[in-house]
């Protein structure tokens, strides 16, 4: 999507696959497990284990049993399972299967937002236990327990596994991210075991309340805090400060500044003069010269000289895929140069700087044939995520305004798996076609608060008239919309 000052290629905006792969996101799980003759920290008391209900307790939280579980057989295709009172995930030699177990996740009570998720299993065997069982989502939703090897639904997003230390293990507990819940609706797991001539049997809801539960935790709405912001788009005959003045005036004051160098960044206080507001602030260099050291010296610098007394939320080369896909540098280049300049950053000891790494949110589509991974520089390097999210340009032509679930549901999750703070970079949507203003406007406002209730730190709208489209926001509507979200970010 747009990017710096007559730096930008209009193919960012319509990348077309060069080749196809699922890009899937897995969900961040945390696990425990209970020895049957151990009472330890982190293990399931018998009374909560057995307790299946769907109405919120006073605690905060409800315990969901299975709405469906079974398993399926490799060499039993056309054979089902779902009236059996186990659920097995076996790896034999002349055995193999796997468990499904699906939940129905009622409502969120008014007022709460789902903030834990726990899978609970209870094993019905405790000895010949395997070392390791794998959750997986499922693709699917719609099998049934009638359901055979043949017919069974194909595996989802990997969402972690267990490590069993000891035989004898009695209880399984998998923490599920939040976000993977739909409330109300339906989630399914898959659980196999990778460990050859190992099984592992589970009680299924048919042997009672020991059967599969999910645990789900509630908490109190948090309040909105996304802040709203914006990049700065030129008109004629005016300088990049003129159109600050006037944008921040237009929305009833900006709450901070999207910031784009075609190179190395200026000395501080650079480009723009923004006052004490929070920036985005992104820079190139190519990447095989940053770990040459070439632009060390100036990088130190820059470092050195930002701003203490507000956040500044660094971009090294935003949106590289297209670069990468090109030959500029590799991914592994990029991934490397990263890491160079974050420790020239850490050096600076300034808690106001933010290695933040800026991806496309179109790389996250199956469409892309990319994998957000080649690009992440490793844990420990960035201090937050920022995304690039367009309504794209070929949807707006027919009229049409994704929905915001799709464009950003990915991107969530990808965030929290990595267990960083994340914010939209660019967001925009030029005027679909037949509408006046009013459609986008709404649009706009679905997406703010989707967002916010997602946990955004930012969102930015790119107020730049483009080759491939007008994204300014000029009309009532939109004027209106993006100075209502200021006003209450």
């Amino acid at each position: 999507m747009p990017k710096e000052d007559d730096d930008r290629r209009e193919s960012r905006h319509v990348g077309m696959p060069r080749r196809v792969a699922r890009v899937i996101a897995p969900i961040v799980i945390a696990l425990s497990v209970v020895p049957a003759t151990t009472a330890q920290a982190g293990a399931v008391p018998p009374a909560q284990r057995h307790t299946s209900t769907t109405t919120a307790a006073a605690g905060g939280s409800v315990t969901v049993p299975a709405s469906a579980d079974t398993y399926v057989v490799q060499e039993q295709p056309a054979t089902a399972y779902g009236s059996a009172t186990k659920i097995t995930a076996a790896n034999w030699a002349s055995w193999h299967s796997e468990a499904l177990v699906r939940f129905a996740v009622p409502a969120t009570p008014k007022g709460k937002t789902i903030t834990s998720a726990r899978l609970q299993l209870d094993f019905a065997k405790l000895d010949q236990q395997p070392g390791e069982i794998r959750l997986n989502t499922v693709a699917d939703d719609s099998w049934s327990e009638a359901t055979t090897y043949s017919g069974r639904p194909a595996l989802g997003a990997a969402a972690g596994k267990a490590q069993i230390s000891s035989q004898g293990t009695e209880t399984i507990s998998v923490n599920v991210a939040p976000e993977s819940l739909r409330s109300p609706g339906t989630v399914s797991f898959a659980l196999t075991d990778p460990t050859s001539g190992s099984a592992a049997s589970f009680h299924s809801r048919e042997h009672g309340a020991d059967g599969p539960r999910l645990v789900i935790g509630y908490g109190d709405t948090a309040a909105a805090t996304s802040l709203c912001g914006a990049s700065i788009g030129k008109e004629a005959n005016e300088t990049q400060q003129q159109a600050f003045d006037r944008m921040n005036k237009l929305f009833g004051g900006l709450d901070m500044v999207r910031i784009f160098y075609t190179g190395l960044p200026e000395a501080w206080p650079g480009k723009l003069n923004v006052g004490t507001r929070p920036v985005v602030v992104s820079f190139k260099g190519n990447a095989k010269d940053h770990l040459k050291g070439t632009y060390d010296a100036r990088m130190r610098a820059w470092f050195a000289g930002a701003p203490r007394d507000r956040d500044v939320y660094w971009v090294y080369y935003h949106e590289p895929e297209d670069n990468i896909r090109d030959g500029e540098f590799s991914a592994s280049e990029y991934r490397a140069a990263w890491k160079h300049l974050s420790a020239l950053a850490k050096a600076a000891d300034n808690p106001r700087l933010h290695a933040t790494m800026v991806l496309m949110q179109w790389s996250l589509t199956d469409a892309s044939g990319r994998d957000w991974r080649d690009y992440y520089p490793g844990d420990g390097v960035l201090d937050a995520l920022g995304w690039d999210v367009y309504n794209h340009p070929s949807a707006a032509s027919k009229g049409v305004y994704t929905d915001p679930a799709k464009l950003l549901a990915d991107m969530v999750r990808v965030s929290r798996s990595v267990n960083l703070p994340f914010g939209v970079a660019e967001m925009g949507s030029a005027i679909a076609a037949g509408d006046d203003g009013t459609r986008r406007a709404a649009w706009i406002r679905a997406m703010n608060t989707y967002l916010k209730d997602s946990g955004s730190l930012w969102n930015l709208w790119f107020n730049v008239n483009w080759p491939s489209g007008d994204y300014r926001l000029t009309d009532p509507a939109g004027i209106g919309a993006w100075k209502d979200f200021c006003a209450e970010s």
